[in-house]
């Protein structure tokens, strides 16, 4: 796929807006990683998840991307698949929803 993030952006705490470079854009939920992972612990902390970044070349995105080995980081390609995942899943709820107030 090789898809590249032109930017992020926090919407709320913990969902960020995501953005690629054809420009394909959805919003991110982080609240089941935040809350089960320990790995994403520091995301707790609010003001910490503010600081999220886009990494060099738009290859990544996530927090601390410059300190290897302490970096939270996130491949662009299964967040797209996510974001894409999460939009088909919306368009067929709207389709059910129209399909019964029709019938």
């Amino acid at each position: 796929m090789n898809h590249r993030i032109k930017s992020v952006e926090v919407v709320r705490y913990p969902v960020l807006r995501v953005t690629f470079d054809d420009g394909l854009s959805g919003e991110y939920d982080l609240s089941e990683l935040i809350e089960k992972g320990s790995a994403f612990a520091l995301l707790k902390d609010e003001a910490y998840f503010n600081t999220v970044a886009v990494g060099d070349h738009g290859h990544t995105f996530g927090w601390n991307l410059d300190d290897v080995g302490h970096e939270i980081d996130f491949c662009p390609d299964a967040t797209r698949i996510h974001i894409e995942t999460q939009k088909v899943e919306e368009l067929a709820d709207r389709y059910r929803l129209s399909r019964s107030a029709a019938e």
